[in-house]
C-alpha cells in the first residue's frame, strides 16, 4: 500500500508580491528535484513526486511524494528539508571538504554508511525515525552532488531580488506541516554558494604514459599519449625534459613510455559529477621502451627526496611508539 507526504517551498517575497519570474522558479525547481532524487537514490527509496497547485502567501510550491513505506517517508522528507536549509556554519563548502569526500577511502567509507542506512530504513519503526534521520543528514550533508545542487539553487535565488527568504517544510500524508518550517533569509544565501567547483588534483607519482605524439616545437601545445588504456592530451611542465626534447637530445619511437609524476586536475560539473579538466606531467622520472631505460636527473632527485621524506616519516612513527 502506497504512502504519501510532501515538501513545501515557501518563497517570501517583498511588498506582499505573489508572483515570481518563471525562469527563476523553474530553475530552482530543477535543482530541488535533483536534490530529491539524490537523497532517494542514496537511501534506495522508490518514490514519485507530483507537483501540486501553487498557493499564495508570498508564493508556495508543494511537491507530493508517493512512496511504498510511511516510515521511510517520515525519515526522508525531514532529511531533505534539513539538507536544503542546513546552516552554513555546520557545513563548510570548501574545496578541501569536497576533495576529502572524493578520496577512495572516503568513498568506500560512505558506501558502508549508506548500506547501513538502507538497512536501518528497511527495519525502521516509528520509534527509530529521529535517529535514522540524524544519521542520514550526517552521511549526506557532504555528498558532492547534493552540495552542488544546493549551491545552484541558492545561486538562482540570488538572481531574484524580490525574494526576501525561503522556507522549507516537510508535510504529512494530508499535506499539512509535520515539522516546523526551516527559514533561510536572503542575507545568507551567498554562504551556501560554492565559490569554485574545482577540487584538489589527484597526483600519481609513478604514472606510465605511452607517447603517441610528443611536442617538438616551443609553445603551449598538448602532448598525446595513452594512460591506463585511454588516449589523453597532457601538458609537459618538466622544463628540463621539454628543453632536451626541443634540442633533439631526447628521441622517441613506437612504444616509448614516460614514467612520470602526473597531476590530474578535476572539477565538479553543474550536477556534481566529477570531470577531469587537464592532465599535467610535473616531473619525468625516466624514459623507456623495449630496448632501454633512461632515468632523468630530475627523476633521480625526485626519488631521492621522496625516499628521505619516507625515512623521516618512519622515524617520527618510531618515536611516537617509544615509551
Amino acid at each position: 500500500m502506497s504512502s504519501t507526504g510532501g515538501i513545501e517551498l515557501h518563497y517570501y517575497l517583498s511588498n506582499n508580491k505573489h508572483s515570481l519570474d518563471a525562469i527563476t522558479r523553474n530553475r530552482c525547481e530543477a535543482e530541488l528535484l535533483g536534490i530529491f532524487q539524490e537523497v532517494a537514490l542514496a537511501l534506495d527509496i522508490p518514490f514519485n513526486v507530483e507537483a501540486q497547485a501553487l498557493a499564495e502567501g508570498g508564493l508556495k510550491e508543494v511537491w507530493k511524494w508517493v512512496g511504498e513505506n510511511a516510515t521511510q517517508l517520515n525519515v526522508v522528507l525531514p532529511t531533505v528539508a534539513i539538507l536544503i536549509a542546513l546552516a552554513p556554519d555546520i557545513y563548510e563548502s570548501k574545496e578541501d571538504e569536497l576533495s576529502r569526500e572524493l578520496t577512495e577511502l572516503s568513498i568506500e567509507e560512505k558506501k558502508l554508511q549508506i548500506e547501513k542506512l538502507r538497512q536501518e530504513l528497511k527495519d525502521a519503526d516509528p520509534r527509530s525515525e529521529n535517529s535514522i534521520q540524524s544519521n542520514a543528514v550526517e552521511v549526506l550533508k557532504r555528498e558532492p552532488k547534493i552540495v552542488v545542487r544546493r549551491s545552484n539553487f541558492y545561486k538562482r535565488l540570488m538572481g531574484e531580488p524580490r525574494i526576501e527568504s525561503i522556507g522549507i517544510t516537510p508535510l504529512n500524508s494530508n499535506l499539512l506541516p509535520s515539522e516546523r518550517e526551516r527559514q533561510v533569509p536572503q542575507s545568507v544565501f551567498k554562504k551556501f554558494i560554492l565559490t569554485s567547483h574545482s577540487i584538489k588534483p589527484i597526483t600519481i607519482e609513478d604514472a606510465n604514459i605511452e607517447i603517441i605524439s610528443p611536442v617538438l616545437r616551443d609553445g603551449n601545445y598538448k602532448w598525446k599519449g595513452i594512460f591506463n588504456g585511454q588516449p589523453i592530451g597532457f601538458s609537459m611542465n618538466d622544463r628540463l625534459f621539454r628543453s632536451l626534447v626541443l634540442q633533439e637530445e631526447v628521441t622517441f619511437q613506437h612504444g616509448t613510455f614516460l614514467e612520470c609524476v602526473l597531476n590530474i586536475n578535476r572539477q565538479l560539473d553543474e550536477v556534481g559529477e566529477v570531470e577531469i579538466t587537464s592532465y599535467v606531467v610535473a616531473t619525468v622520472i625516466r624514459k623507456f621502451d623495449d630496448r632501454q631505460s633512461i632515468e632523468t636527473p630530475q627523476g633521480r632527485s625526485y626519488k631521492h627526496a621522496k625516499k628521505l621524506s619516507e625515512s623521516q616519516e618512519e622515524l617520527f612513527k618510531d618515536g611516537d611508539e617509544s615509551p
